[in-house]
């Protein structure tokens, strides 16, 4: 029984970073896609502003979403699902 622990955490310890890298990579992504787009409207403190209507991980997909298509933004559906992923991770943590 013990070797199979040893097994089973072995396993999921060498499969973090793989884990990691991904989400990472993510990040940078979403990073990128939000410098070339998001910033020719309007800066950072839009996430940080004390009467913000962003409350949920549904509320800032549904305004990304409004922003990629009232500005014709040309992304496929994993671009806006990196700067969701980036946004909330550097400003909301939901």
């Amino acid at each position: 029984m013990m070797i199979k622990k040893t097994i089973a955490t072995l396993i999921l310890l060498t499969s973090l970073p793989a884990f990691a890298g991904e989400a990472d990579e993510k990040y940078d992504l979403g990073e990128q896609a939000h410098k070339n787009h998001c910033y020719k409207c309007h800066g950072d403190d839009i996430y940080t502003r004390k009467n913000s209507f962003i409350k949920s991980i549904d509320a800032l997909s549904k305004q990304v979403v409004r922003c990629k298509d009232g500005n014709d933004i040309p992304w496929f559906d994993e671009d806006t699902e990196t700067v969701i992923h980036f946004v909330n991770k550097k400003f909301y943590n939901f």
